[in-house]
């Protein structure tokens, strides 16, 4: 009895022959057609028959699993809008400037520093003659041959800029009279010296209606009997609306606010996510999945596209010139007047700024907050005109409101949030679910079925490599 015991246990241990692993397989295997393949046959040509239809439907299933995964390595995306409803809304960061970068009256009587101003500005591609020789009897101008260095440049230019005070004579947030001052920060921008509102980021204003007192509104003055050669060749303010934290570049952004107007801004809050890489958010182009890329001349501020290509731009004419200009970001040094008429004005004319952002690595951001807006206009009427200047004394005469006042209003039009998110078409889980499906449709089989499969084509190779003397000795 022992013996035979330990013969049995000695044969379980050993390989079976591979006829017989063949009908273990047949008798329990679960893809469908593969006993009608092995099973005694109920005529001549089922064999061929069930083998011809199984192959196909292996066929057609690898077609089918090679599409699905195609699919999903070409990263489709879909796009939902959705809105969020709020009680309060984060306000945005609202940068304000002067069309006119220099105060008239603050700027030294130089014929030198005239000349450089008007070459700076946008007149210069009348490609005239600034008229500073002509009037310099008039304004007393001097023929200073003393050389303006670049850090001379840049005080010049803080200290010639418009001052907050003597813009911004009445501020109201939220329908209550604020000082302008402890609201707004001095920022330098590439349009010179500007005033933000909101820079806060981590304790922003929250507006908290959608009506024109629940905003923000400035009243005061562009002082335009101040103005002198500038980058703009407009009379009254620049504004941009931006995202918290970011840089305000305001001379290829922002809208105008004419003298004399009432301008009303009626703001929306849009946000943007998207995918990052692999998958393509914005049309052919991968986009930036972290704010912590840092760029070197925004080191402060988070990262956005349009700041990126201008770090490039910023970096084309410091590399050609071994300067920046007076309101450039960076820690060049500061041009010279020289190096600003020899180098760096010549250099910035006949630069390609389109040939100049192709060569930068300038994705946009996938997470990000827009502030689309419309705005209405109209003039002051006869009435406010007489109060400004009678009763509340803000300005010197109706003439000094039409071409100086102005009174500027920004709020939401609700506090509703459009939410705009890009998500994956075809995900690891959709894959896996076509595969299955089409797995079953075919072959009626599951993934234990190839577990069974793979099982039964290791046995069936141990079974060969076996000796068949060593089991016919068992017997």
């Amino acid at each position: 009895m022992g013996d035979e015991k330990k013969k049995g246990s000695v044969q379980n241990r050993l390989p079976l022959r591979p006829a017989k692993m063949v009908d273990i397989y047949e008798e329990s295997v679960t893809i469908h057609g593969v006993p009608k393949m092995i099973k005694p046959q109920l005529y001549s040509f089922r064999r061929p028959l069930w083998s011809l239809m199984l192959f196909g439907m292996v066929g057609g299933l690898a077609f089918l699993i090679y599409e699905s995964l195609t699919k999903y390595y070409e990263y489709p995306i879909n796009t939902e809008t959705r809105l969020e409803f709020n009680t309060q809304i984060q306000f945005p960061t609202v940068t304000i400037c002067n069309a006119n970068q220099f105060h008239l009256g603050r700027i030294p009587n130089d014929r030198q520093l005239h000349e450089l101003l008007f070459s700076l500005s946008d007149a210069y591609l009348l490609d005239v003659e600034s008229g500073v020789d002509d009037a310099s009897d008039d304004d007393n101008t001097t023929n200073d041959t003393r050389t303006y260095s670049g850090d001379d440049l840049h005080e010049f230019a803080l200290r010639a800029a418009h001052r907050l005070e003597d813009m911004f004579l009445v501020c109201v947030w939220e329908g209550e009279v604020i000082n302008c001052a402890d609201y707004f920060e001095t920022v330098i921008t590439d349009l010179g010296v500007c005033y933000s509102f909101n820079t806060n980021t981590s304790s922003p204003l929250m507006s908290h209606g959608s009506s024109s007192i629940s905003g923000l509104r400035i009243m005061g003055t562009v002082e335009q009997d101040a103005y002198f050669f500038s980058a703009m060749t407009f009379a009254g303010l620049k504004v941009l609306l931006h995202e918290s934290g970011s840089a305000p570049l305001m001379t290829s952004n922002g809208f105008v606010v004419s003298p004399g107007t009432t301008t009303l801004v009626n703001v929306r809050k849009q946000k943007v996510i998207g995918l990052g890489s692999p998958f393509k958010a914005f049309g052919s182009d991968y986009c930036l999945d972290t704010n912590q890329k840092t760029l070197q001349r925004y080191k402060e501020y988070i990262y956005t596209q349009d700041t990126c290509e201008m770090n490039c731009l910023l970096d084309h004419l410091v590399k050609n010139c071994n300067c920046r200009n007076m309101f450039d970001k960076g820690t060049d040094k500061y041009c010279s007047l020289q190096e600003l008429n020899k180098c760096y004005i010549p250099k910035k004319a006949e630069t390609n700024y389109s040939a100049v952002f192709e060569k930068c690595d300038c994705p946009g951001r996938c997470i990000k907050e827009q502030f689309p807006f419309a705005i209405s206009v109209a003039d002051f009427s006869n009435f406010m005109q007489s109060f400004l200047v009678n009763t509340a004394e803000m300005l010197s005469s109706e003439s000094d409101v039409r071409e100086n006042g102005f009174d500027l209003r920004i709020f939401y039009e609700s506090s509703t949030v459009t939410v705009t998110e890009q998500k994956a078409q075809v995900t690891v889980e959709t894959v896996f679910g076509n595969i299955g499906g089409n797995m079953g449709l075919f072959i009626g089989a599951s993934i234990l079925s190839l577990i069974e499969l793979v099982e039964f084509l290791v046995a069936l190779m141990v079974s060969w490599r076996a000796c068949p003397r060593s089991v016919s000795d068992v017997h």
